[in-house]
C-alpha cells in the first residue's frame, strides 16, 4: 500500500470515528434531554390528561348548577342539567383547553388566603373521569387582575393557572348542546 493510499484509509477512518461520535452524543445527550422536556412539560400542566382519555365531564360553578358530560359511542352527551346530545365541538373544544392549562407557579397553602383568591368556596370545581376510572378534579377561584391567571387548588396545593378557559368557571348548558349543524 502506498503512502497516498494509507493516508486516504486513515482520514476516512478518523472522518468515520467522527460521525460516530456525533451520532452518539445526539442519541446519549438529545433523547434524555427531550425527555426530560416531556416530563417537565407534563409537570406544568393543571390537568394532566389527554382529551381522547376523557369519559365523563362535570363542571361545577359556585353560582349555577353543575354541568355533566358523557362520552358515548355516538359522541358526547349532556346529562345534566337538562339532558340531550352534546356539540361536539364544544365539548372537544372544552376539554382543549383544559389541557392546555399550565401552572405557573405554587403558593403556600394558608387557609386563610383561600377566601382572598376564591377558593373557600371555590368558584366552580372541575372534575374529569378517565377511560381507566381515574379521577382528576381541580378546584378554580377568583381571576388575578394582574396577569389574568386563576388561582386554584388541587389538593392541599394551592395554584397560580394560566390558561384557564371561561368555560371551566362560568359554563353555558345551552353552549354544549348540539345544534342541527352538528348532526
Amino acid at each position: 500500500m502506498r503512502a497516498r493510499s494509507r493516508i486516504v484509509w486513515a482520514a476516512a477512518a478518523l472522518g468515520a470515528t467522527f460521525a460516530a461520535m456525533v451520532a452518539w452524543a445526539i442519541l446519549a445527550v438529545e433523547g434524555p434531554d427531550a425527555a426530560a422536556r416531556a416530563a417537565h412539560e407534563r409537570d406544568l400542566r393543571a390537568l394532566p390528561f389527554s382529551p381522547a382519555d376523557v369519559a365523563t365531564i362535570a363542571v361545577a360553578p359556585r353560582s349555577a348548577p353543575e354541568i355533566r358530560l358523557e362520552r358515548t359511542a355516538e359522541g358526547w352527551r349532556l346529562l345534566a342539567p337538562t339532558q340531550g346530545a352534546a356539540s361536539v365541538l364544544a365539548v372537544e373544544g372544552l376539554l382543549d383547553r383544559l389541557s392546555a392549562m399550565r401552572v405557573r407557579t405554587s403558593l403556600a397553602a394558608d387557609p386563610g388566603a383561600l377566601a382572598a383568591r376564591g377558593l373557600d368556596p371555590p368558584a366552580a370545581r372541575v372534575t374529569l373521569t378517565l377511560g381507566d376510572g381515574r379521577r382528576l378534579a381541580l378546584d378554580l377561584g377568583d381571576e388575578s387582575s394582574f396577569d389574568r391567571t386563576r388561582y386554584g387548588r388541587d389538593g392541599g396545593k394551592v395554584l397560580v393557572i394560566e390558561g384557564v378557559p371561561a368555560a371551566a368557571v362560568d359554563p353555558s348548558p345551552d353552549a354544549f348542546l348540539a345544534t342541527p349543524a352538528d348532526r
